[in-house]
């Protein structure tokens, strides 16, 4: 019992830690929004210019269809396993010193984005605007942690309009434009990293990833958002058309193994554990069969036989029990970086636990109770 309830007690803090995972905030929408990666290639893309002219009317293109609600680009998808993609040190305005401040100022991931893109990923914004196509000067949309990291203690209205550098302090100003609340990682297992999100036509990167916000399910517009892409280039490779809910079911594919693995053990455990505890009553019932009888013969009352067989049996439950969830809190306190959102001795997970155990031995012990309490005394008394 002790070893079963500390294996399911690990089971039950992963599960649940797994359902906060499912359910925490990622900075972005997951449910009916379509993702498909494009990599422009040959000469017909050779220059910047006509990379962000391809992505800007593919955006518009797409924003057209029927169903759609928004679409944009982005240089790399947050919600992607292992998804870095280029990151730059941002300075203040006023620094000068590269040397003594590089490491004093923090590090943000780049992505450059089109007009659109934050609407289509559900980006929530804190203060001030999103881009337009018509961004003349340079312009930044900053990330709430990176805000926070330059200008602590500011609220997310002071920081719009402030400028920045991105790279060195030689670099030209970068107006903040907006603030966004952060992006994290589609497994949610890391802090979300300080974002500069900067437009497409002020950053052309590489390989893009259109997002495309549905009013329906995001399947059923695959085919229409696929036609849209063969029309402006049919030479062009287009890998599967993915829902965010797929990457960020890919994203936590390991962590799901994890639980799926440990809660098919816990259930082994479970099963040995309440087959045991019955074997081992209903062969103590049969032992002290004479002994009921006799009982029962000279006055007992069948529910006090009843109790005393049950109690008997649940003695035992109860010390394993305790015994496995101080080793349940030992080895979660070992597993605590594969927690998310709770804590080792979380009340809702070992609480669930000691239930279903309770519960499940108290059946155990409660059909031989009952067969004990049903024995015809004399018969027992025979019984040899």
């Amino acid at each position: 019992m002790a070893l079963g309830t500390a294996l399911l007690a690990s089971a039950g803090l992963l599960l649940h830690s797994f359902v906060k995972v499912m359910r925490a905030d990622r900075g972005y929408q997951v449910e009916r929004v379509l993702a498909v990666d494009l990599s422009l290639f040959g000469q017909r893309y050779s220059t910047g210019e006509s990379r962000v002219a391809f992505y800007r009317e593919l955006a518009e293109n797409v924003r057209a269809l029927p169903g759609i609600l928004a679409a944009g680009a982005i240089s790399d998808l947050p919600a992607a396993t292992g998804s870095f993609g280029a990151s730059r040190t941002i300075f203040h305005a006023t620094d000068t010193n590269f040397q003594s401040l590089v490491l004093a100022r923090p590090v943000a991931m780049i992505r450059g984005v089109t007009a659109g893109y934050l609407a289509a990923s559900g980006s929530a914004l804190r203060a001030g605007r999103f881009f337009t196509d018509q961004e003349q000067a340079p312009v930044a949309v900053i990330s709430e942690s990176l805000a926070n990291r330059l200008w602590p203690r500011e609220a997310p209205a002071a920081v719009v309009g402030r400028a920045l550098r991105q790279g060195d302090v030689t670099e030209p100003l970068i107006t903040v434009a907006g603030v966004v609340e952060d992006a994290r990682p589609g497994a949610v297992d890391r802090e979300p990293p300080p974002l500069i999100y900067r437009p497409h036509s002020q950053w052309a990167s590489g390989p893009m990833t259109l997002v495309v916000r549905t009013a329906q399910e995001p399947a059923a517009l695959a085919p229409a958002v696929r036609a849209e892409i063969r029309k402006m280039d049919s030479g062009l490779p287009i890998p599967a058309l993915r829902t965010m809910r797929e990457i960020v079911s890919a994203a936590v594919a390991q962590r799901r193994f994890q639980v799926v693995l440990t809660s098919l053990f816990a259930m082994v455990a479970l099963l040995l554990g309440a087959v045991g505890v019955y074997g081992v009553l209903s062969y103590s019932v049969a032992c002290r069969t004479r002994d009921i009888g006799l009982r029962i013969a000279l006055g007992a009352a069948r529910g006090h036989v009843m109790r005393w067989v049950f109690s008997q049996g649940m003695q035992p439950v109860l010390i394993g029990l305790l015994a496995g969830l101080g080793g349940a809190i030992v080895m979660a306190t070992a597993l605590r970086s594969l927690l998310f959102g709770i804590t080792p001795t979380d009340p809702v997970s070992l609480g669930g636990v000691a239930l279903v155990l309770l519960l499940t031995s108290g059946l155990a012990c409660y059909l031989p109770a009952r067969r004990a309490a049903r024995l015809d005394p004399m018969v027992a008394l025979r019984h040899e």
